[in-house]
């Protein structure tokens, strides 16, 4: 049992009820930075990624005449009322790095964005414009009222790779993702009747006047397939792709078509109006499942879908439908009120069974939006799940908040789940006083997570802003929070042989948060006999310990001690570094040498 407390006090941390509050107030610690993004007229953020940096991408849609922004392809855009923009953030949002304007003589919109291994970023929208910037296209006109178009930068803001993709209708591109290989891919919807497919699963658009598509690039710019996706009945799109470990390709949308779900799917039927989560072989010849997600009793939107380690889909937005079958592990069992909550789904790898179902929401029913959304959702190192969407209630579920006030009609929310354990890590609302929405999230680096999205509100949380202040009646907003998760590296474990003159060397241990941003810190050694001594570098995570044994004293045999390290802003406060030092008995003297020396020496004498 352990009886002795040797108590090193690094730090008192004080939490209390610390939060970001509209209008003032003291800020959460684990706020790193939150921003205005915009000009003179309305902007919106549609997309955020993160690199392994810390670079921020944010893209969306501007009006604004007084953006500063350098346009691509260096000639000055037409008038047109609506422009893409692309902004890096240095890490932490400390500045605007760069920031470039994505159109030409007609209306431009980007809507997703993905990174690459090597840090390229890669935008896909929609435009009108017969004159975008191209590099090395695979379609190298538009051809019809609005159509696809996709974009390559390097880490420098320089276009590699642009190109149009669409028939002479109408086509929008809604996601894109890169998978291990390089190889790029788009996905939307489409209503032309002539695209340009290639090795498709599905070669014609099947009916009802509008699919989702999937198109497929190569690294070297090719065009490895595209394929229409959808059904008979009605209209079906793609809002979401995700890539998995094996680079299959996860795709998720709406549809009215019935039909489509292949055997031992989890949801075999289409409701009147429902959604779908399918998976296609890394190669794109073959649909390896394709489920409904859709209940008895209403709708069903998806827009929001992540894959983990496991090759298990995580599928999230809204329902009206107040009979879902939730697992009996849901975070929120039951409707809660209103038109409707968000739901998140988590699937097993072959797409056959829900293992996590569950309701997100409160009790307020939205005036003319939806009472809550969760169109983007991530997955952690650690296997939780955040999601960002839009609330009306104030009573959605909160945990640990960053922001305890309901500030609108509506506001953002970020939260972080724990699946595995039912468990809700961190739920915040973020906006002002008027209405904010929450269109993505990005994670990294470390447990930083980004949200951004479009502010009506001039009282915005802000902290450290790169724009302090609402430049029209809205704009987009950027802000990262981290929440820290203790760790430690390498482990420590002490050797010493009784009767030696020279203690063990000392040793040191990291002791990390996953955030940038110190956290104050309490250091303590617990062990049964007070050999072991820890000496912080610094008051706060992160820290350096440095360990020093002294075993002096100690009988022959193994000692454990543990080091604790505790924060007051952690979910899991106290992180426990155990300790070892093992004490050895000296080797024995062998004395028959110097016996058999002296023998020899009384032989030489006689």
């Amino acid at each position: 049992m352990l009886r002795t407390r040797n108590l090193l006090v690094a730090a008192l941390a004080v939490f209390g009820a610390a939060s970001a509050q509209t209008g003032g107030g003291a800020r959460d610690k684990r706020l790193v930075f939150s921003t205005y993004h915009g000009g003179d007229r309305n902007d919106d953020a549609q997309a955020v990624a993160v690199d392994a940096a810390g670079n921020i991408y944010v893209t969306g849609e501007t009006e604004s005449r007084d953006l500063k922004a350098d346009p691509v392809g260096g000639k000055p855009l037409g008038a047109a009322v609506f422009k893409g923009y692309l902004t890096k953030y240095a890490p932490g949002g400390k500045e605007v790095l760069w920031r470039k304007l994505i159109g030409g003589s007609s209306n431009t919109v980007p809507r997703a964005i993905a990174l690459d291994n090597q840090g390229n970023v890669h935008v896909a929208g929609t435009t009108g414009a017969r004159d975008l910037p191209l590099v090395r296209p695979v379609q190298d006109r538009q051809t019809g009222l609005n159509i696809a178009f996709l974009m390559k930068f390097n880490p420098a803001g320089e276009l590699l790779f642009s190109t149009y993709f669409g028939g002479d209708r109408n086509e929008e591109g809604l996601a894109a993702a890169v998978d291990s290989q390089g190889n790029i891919y788009m996905a939307g919807r489409a209503s032309s009747a002539n695209l340009p497919v290639k090795n498709a699963i599905q070669s014609a658009i099947a009916g009802g006047g509008q699919d989702g598509f999937i198109v497929k690039y190569t690294p070297d710019y090719r065009l490895a397939y595209a394929t229409y996706f959808g059904g008979t009945s009605g209209t079906d799109n793609i809002h979401a792709i995700a890539t998995g470990p094996d680079d299959s390709l996860y795709v998720a949308g709406e549809t009215m078509s019935p039909g489509l779900a292949t055997r031992g799917a989890y949801i075999a039927d289409a409701q009147s109006y429902s959604s779908f989560v399918a998976k296609i072989e890394p190669a794109g010849g073959a649909v390896s499942y394709f489920t409904y997600i859709g209940w008895k009793g209403g709708y069903t939107s998806a827009r929001g879908l992540a894959v983990d380690s496991q090759c298990r889909a995580h599928v999230s937005e809204h329902t009206t439908s107040q009979q879902l079958p939730v697992t009996p592990n849901a975070i929120q069992p039951a409707f809660t009120g209103g038109l409707r909550d968000a739901f998140l789904l988590r699937l097993n790898a072959a797409g056959s069974a829900a293992e996590h179902l569950t309701y997100l929401g409160g009790s307020t029913r939205g005036a003319a939006d939806p009472d809550e959304t969760a169109g983007s959702v991530k997955i952690d190192s650690h296997g939780h799940v955040y999601i960002a969407g839009e609330t009306s209630s104030p009573d959605f579920p909160g945990r640990r908040m960053a922001q305890s006030i309901h500030g609108g009609a509506q506001d953002a929310y970020l939260i972080r789940l724990d699946l595995d354990n039912s468990q809700i890590i961190y739920s915040t609302f973020w906006g002002g006083g008027k209405k904010d929405t929450a269109a993505a999230v990005a994670l990294g680096p470390g447990e930083a997570a980004t949200i951004v999205g479009e502010s009506y509100s001039e009282d915005l949380p802000l902290s450290a802003p790169v724009q302090s202040r609402l430049g029209s009646a809205n704009d987009a907003f950027v802000t990262q929070i981290c929440d820290p998760w203790l760790g430690a590296y390498p482990g420590a474990a002490f050797a010493y042989v009784t009767g030696s003159q020279a203690g063990p060397e000392a040793q040191s241990v990291e002791v990390y948060s996953g955030c940038n941003q110190p956290f104050d810190a309490v250091t303590e050694v617990v062990s049964d006999r007070p050999w072991l001594k820890a000496d912080p570098n610094r008051p706060a995570v992160p820290l350096t310990l440095k360990l020093t044994a002294d075993p002096t004293g100690l009988a022959p045999g193994e000692y454990k001690a543990v080091v604790r390290v505790t924060i007051q802003e952690a979910f899991l406060r106290t992180l426990e570094i155990p300790v070892t030092v093992t004490v050895i008995e000296p080797p024995p003297v062998d004395a028959a040498p110097a016996a058999s020396a002296q023998s020899e020496t009384a032989v030489h004498r006689q």
